[in-house]
């Protein structure tokens, strides 16, 4: 197993940030889990879990997808904002920021979906006999999870997954774009952390722009309930952080963020 890099002063900080904050979202995480399995239960946890997946794994998938398509001409043509500094930087490009969803992001997302709908018979059984022996309290509507899995309406309503995959997805190269602005403002160079905010920016952006159809065509589209936002704000971090330090541990990382 390779050794961690050697960091220097301002690494050695940020290493033990990152520290803090994996176990601090590690802590949030089992609390978040006691929390809904105690006043409802540990399925109803597991339906949030999965439901957060569900929702936010385009977002997941087009913010990688712009790293490795990357390159080219950056979005703001090397141009400063008033304050003297880059609007967002040279790693910011049009090729990322079209073609990470385009090429990576929504085909895949749609590729997973579409597994979904081929299964979707016995997974509705296995909701239906779980919901019928009570074993959900809060999430006990079988619509609900048609919704997630694929889509108001079975097999129409997979029109509306394709549309919050797009918008996810680039809802997600947005709030990277919008973290990458602030990050210039606090003059935090490329590269160096800016904690929280560079774990949350795209996830921010996707539930917004995937939250808006439901505000004009609410048979066909949900609004996140407050669970299921606190559980992506939570699951989120907690996953790239986690990762990320334990990446840095065993070596396969330079640096823990």
């Amino acid at each position: 197993m390779a050794k961690p890099n050697i960091l220097n002063e301002s690494e050695m900080r940020h290493r033990k940030i990152a520290e803090i904050l994996a176990i601090s979202f590690g802590i949030l995480f089992l609390i978040h889990f006691l929390i809904i399995s105690i006043f409802f239960s540990w399925a109803d946890w597991s339906a949030t879990l999965i439901f957060s997946l569900l929702f936010i794994i385009p977002a997941y998938i087009s913010n990688a997808g712009m790293v490795i398509v990357g390159g080219g001409k950056p979005i703001d043509g090397g141009k400063n904002f008033i304050d003297g500094r880059r609007l967002f930087g040279d790693h910011k490009t049009w090729k990322g920021f079209i073609f990470g969803p385009l090429y990576i992001g929504i085909p895949i997302s749609i590729a997973i979906f579409i597994v979904f709908i081929l299964f979707w018979p016995n997974i509705y059984d296995i909701i239906q006999s779980a919901s019928n022996i009570g074993m959900y309290k809060l999430y006990d509507n079988p619509n609900m999870y048609e919704y997630y899995f694929v889509g108001i309406g079975y097999p129409i309503g997979f029109i509306s997954i394709v549309i919050r995959i797009f918008l996810c997805s680039y809802g997600a190269c947005f709030g990277d774009l919008i973290g990458s602005f602030l990050k210039r403002r606090f003059d935090i160079e490329s590269g160096k952390p800016f904690w929280i905010v560079d774990q949350l920016d795209f996830a921010v952006f996707s539930i917004l722009f995937a939250s808006l159809p439901a505000l004009f065509f609410p048979n066909q589209f949900l609004i996140l309930d407050i669970n299921i936002f606190i559980s992506l704000l939570i699951l989120t971090p907690a996953v790239s952080i986690i990762a990320n330090t334990i990446a840095y541990l065993i070596g396969v990382k330079d640096v823990p963020w």
